[in-house]
């Protein structure tokens, strides 16, 4: 009703002056904090009057008096007060009393409309299924299809509360160019209760500001209450229904304050260069590849990282940014090369780090005791085990972050279960066979290598035996000095090869013991 009643004082007071005077010039100020200047008429039972010129006809305005906070005149007297005196003070001369007893509150409200008039014979011949009306959205941001989604979530949404509405299209009112005079023209078929929304750019580039109004007439005076809310651009239908968004912005043009809730849904837009980085927050896995917008419910300040692996190569970049409730914020990363390194302190020190979480076996392969560091090239959540005897197991996990150093301070925690301590002590015990199964093992190859080696060296021996044998087969002289050497130089080429391969057999046979031996251990 506020903003209806400044409207229709301010479009008296344009032409207030531009004619004759009828009545007493008036500095006038609304309740609601609107002032303006005017013809004070007078009050007639807790009416006032105002008038001023219209489309060259001086039309004149009852507006209840306990919407004025003040009427003064241009000598600051208190034309309330005094008019409670004398009403009839500042009465209109008969010229004005005939216009204004043919004119009413509702037909001023009907020529408050400058861009088109509803009257009498351009009104469309309007059939109302319900005396509760939906007016189509009207919307300036861009997205054609939005204005008839959103009107058909309102009208659902009505339905569902068991308000009936006849739904308009705006271009059923061929002969109005704006909502006052849509409005007025539903009020004289019979409308009550009228609804109708506006979308607009919000204030940044990537948001959508909504609003909703439900004008009430009562008394042929309209009540207006207003409701607005701002979404991304790019999930306005999921933002307008989440959390009962919507719902709650109806019920607060129907005056129902305590539902309302403020929304804490944020966005935040990444752009990086170069583009194509994941982008993630801060102990969560990878969101989206920039440039992206994800949404968000924290208040506070969110940590964003954005990685790049090229090559087997990080580039990555870390800022931090504080989400706007209901609107997008803005963030470009440029990623640079870079390594994180992980630094892990303990108390107490020297406890051994297995990677993962996976409960330690003596099989488990340690990278090192703290105090230590390594390098993570893969960005995410990521998890260490470190154990001391004596002390819990514990497992720490977290995130990788594209920054250059993480530290992770751990405090241990001693055990005082003896059932804990004796399982620890059996597994350093089986660790240590397992070591040395391993070691003889790898002992093992050593032998067999050198087995290899004579058992080649043998065989050569047996061949040039042989081919000593081959030329002794040979006819000629058996008693000849050349013939015995040669028999001579076989049967030592022959004992050579023997012990070759003994010597062969030998290491095989370490080899093969100390393998076993070493298998046994480490199973």
């Amino acid at each position: 009703m506020k903003k209806f009643i400044a409207i229709l004082v301010i479009s008296l007071a344009a032409l207030a002056f531009s004619q004759e005077k009828q009545g007493i010039t008036a500095n006038v100020e609304l309740v609601s904090g609107t002032k303006q200047r005017a013809q004070f008429l007078g009050i007639d039972k807790d009416t006032v009057q105002l008038g001023g010129y219209i489309k060259n006809q001086f039309t004149v305005v009852r507006i209840p008096r306990e919407k004025f906070k003040s009427i003064l005149d241009e000598q600051g007297n208190d034309l309330l007060a005094g008019a409670a005196k004398d009403s009839a003070a500042v009465a209109p001369d008969s010229s004005v009393a005939a216009t204004d007893s043919a004119t009413t509150v509702a037909d001023s409200a009907n020529t408050a409309s400058t861009d088109s008039s509803a009257t009498e014979e351009n009104i469309p011949n309007i059939q109302l299924a319900s005396t509760n009306v939906l007016v189509a959205f009207e919307s300036n941001s861009g997205d054609p299809s939005l204005p008839t989604q959103m009107t058909a979530l309102v009208a659902r949404l009505l339905f569902e509360s068991g308000e009936q509405v006849h739904v308009f299209r705006r271009d059923e009112f061929p002969n109005c160019n704006d909502d006052i005079c849509i409005q007025k023209t539903l009020a004289k078929v019979g409308a009550k209760t009228i609804y109708s929304g506006k979308i607009s750019n919000g204030t940044n580039a990537d948001s959508i500001s909504l609003e909703l109004s439900r004008i009430i007439f009562e008394e042929n005076l309209p009540e207006i209450r207003t409701a607005k809310m701002n979404m991304s651009r790019s999930t306005v239908l999921g933002d307008a229904i989440k959390d009962n968004r919507m719902q709650k912005l109806l019920l607060e043009t129907k005056g129902v304050v305590a539902e309302k809730t403020a929304s804490t849904i944020g966005y935040i837009l990444v752009d990086t260069d170069p583009e194509g980085a994941m982008v993630s927050r801060s102990e969560k896995d990878a969101i989206c590849k920039s440039p992206c917008t994800f949404a968000v419910t924290d208040t506070g300040r969110i940590e964003v990282n954005a990685y790049w692996d090229v090559d087997a190569q990080l580039w990555g970049a870390h800022t931090a940014v504080r989400p706007i409730p209901g609107d997008t914020a803005k963030i470009a990363l440029r990623l640079k090369p870079i390594s994180p390194e992980i630094q892990v302190i303990s108390t107490p020190a020297d406890a051994e780090i297995f990677p993962g979480k996976d409960p330690i076996t003596k099989h488990s392969k340690s990278i090192g005791t703290t105090p230590n560091k390594f390098f993570l090239n893969e960005p995410g959540l990521a998890n260490i085990t470190l154990r001391r005897i004596g002390y819990k197991d514990t497992v720490v996990s977290f995130y990788v972050a594209p920054v250059s150093e993480i530290h992770l301070n751990v405090e241990m925690e001693k055990l005082t279960d003896y059932d804990e301590i004796a399982k620890q002590q059996d597994w350093l015990h089986e660790r240590k066979m397992t070591r040395i199964g391993h070691a003889l093992m790898a002992s093992a190859i050593a032998p067999i290598i050198v087995s290899t080696i004579f058992i080649y060296l043998g065989n050569r021996d047996y061949d040039d035996a042989k081919d000593i044998k081959n030329d002794l087969e040979k006819p000629g002289s058996v008693n000849g000095a050349n013939y015995k050497n040669k028999v001579s130089e076989n049967k030592d080429l022959v004992d050579k090869g023997d012990k070759k391969m003994a010597i062969a057999a030998s290491l095989a046979g370490a080899g093969v013991v100390l393998f076993g031996v070493g298998l046994f251990f480490t199973f």
